[in-house]
């Protein structure tokens, strides 16, 4: 067997503490003969020196530019920084460039010229087109948790940013036990509705909301199929959106809509795909983030909405463990080169697929258009 090299990347998203390794993941890689290469980083929740402590080599922050060997899979959580230079490396990370996003076109691109590859692992799924490993679950509880906390602002009357930047939590004991005693001490609780609520996230939702007592309604694909905008969520005081949407369609909410009379105040937007064009919540132009949680809505009476696009990343040490666990055996397979009809593969096909149009479209826009 070729052992590989697997290269562990700072992440320099801002305030991102999670690992794509835990040092223990990694010992497990180095002792199948495969080199595991970790990059120093101020952010990690797991320390330098977990790592030192174990043997492994230690690398500046970001070296991976110009210091990882040309075979080396570069391993890492959220999305590349935009810059000029071509990806010759093969990736691995949650990249958002499949969907429209802003930049995706000068992403993807980078790869073409560099003869890169990107592994999204947004994209890792099995023969049932189910992702292998997700921060899905973490995600929908810290959502919850934080717009809990917004809508506790609002009963004080103070600015949930003013609050910011967000702290990360040693565990999730401690973000249930502070939500908990912030709303004892109010006269009374909200009402809540989780759409999408039987995949991950919304299962991470509601085990939040039910940690701290919080009354909540529940709807699936069936109840939100019914005509939109849907009236009935602005009954509501929380609107917590965990879908997953691939396709258009009409959306939940619209500004026209909530202009009518409502409780709704806050919306926990756990999906987070304000630029995407299958958004179901077309009323905030941006994600938001850890050092500014919230926005208004363009409206005379208070909405606001939180974007976060990296929430498990405020239980960094649970989120990780759970994720790299699912992960792991995965990766594994990767470097030992067992890739034959597995997510790797799939995850792969993704990428050709969507190089290749955007090739095809800049060939056809640079060509001179032919009269008819």
């Amino acid at each position: 067997m070729i052992y590989k090299t697997l290269w562990l990347r700072h992440e320099t998203k801002p305030f991102e503490q999670r690992s794509a390794l835990t040092p223990e993941a990694a010992k497990a890689i180095r002792d199948l003969g495969h080199e595991v290469i970790i990059e120093r980083s101020p952010s990690r929740i797991f320390k330098d020196e977990e790592f030192e402590k174990l043997g492994f080599k230690m690398m500046p922050s970001n070296s991976w530019i110009n210091m990882a060997p040309k075979n080396a899979y570069i391993l890492g959580l959220k999305e590349l920084d935009a810059e000029k230079f071509p990806l010759t490396h093969r990736h691995i990370h949650f990249a958002h460039v499949y969907k429209g996003q802003n930049g995706a076109n000068e992403m993807l691109d980078r790869f073409i010229q560099g003869d890169g590859k990107l592994f999204d692992l947004e994209y890792l799924v099995d023969e049932n087109g189910k992702r292998i490993a997700a921060f899905g679950r973490w995600a929908g509880f810290v959502g919850a948790a934080i717009g809990l906390k917004n809508w506790i602002a609002q009963q004080r009357g103070e600015d949930f940013n003013a609050s910011a930047p967000l702290n990360s939590y040693e565990n999730q004991f401690s973000l249930i036990n502070e939500v908990a005693k912030d709303l004892e001490q109010l006269q009374k609780r909200p009402r809540a509705v989780v759409i999408g609520h039987r995949g991950r996230c919304g299962i991470g939702a509601k085990q939040f909301l039910k940690s701290v007592g919080v009354e909540f309604c529940a709807r699936g694909r069936e109840e939100t199929s019914v005509q939109r905008p849907i009236r009935a969520i602005l009954d509501y005081d929380i609107l917590i959106n965990c879908t997953l949407n691939t396709t258009k369609a009409k959306p939940f909410l619209d500004l026209k809509t909530l202009e009518q009379e409502r409780n709704l105040s806050v919306i926990s937007d756990v999906s987070c795909d304000p630029t995407g064009p299958c958004n179901p919540l077309p009323i905030y132009d941006d994600i938001t983030t850890i050092d500014t949680p919230t926005t208004r809505v363009d409206l005379e009476e208070l909405l606001e909405v939180t974007a976060i696009d990296h929430l498990p990343s405020l239980l960094p040490r649970e989120s990780t463990e759970e994720y790299v666990e699912q992960l792991l055996p995965h990766i594994i397979d990767l470097l030992n080169g067992d890739i034959e009809d597995s997510p790797w593969e799939r995850a792969l096909e993704v990428f050709y697929a969507k190089t290749i149009e955007l090739g095809l479209e800049k060939r056809l826009s640079e060509e001179p258009q032919l009269l008819m």
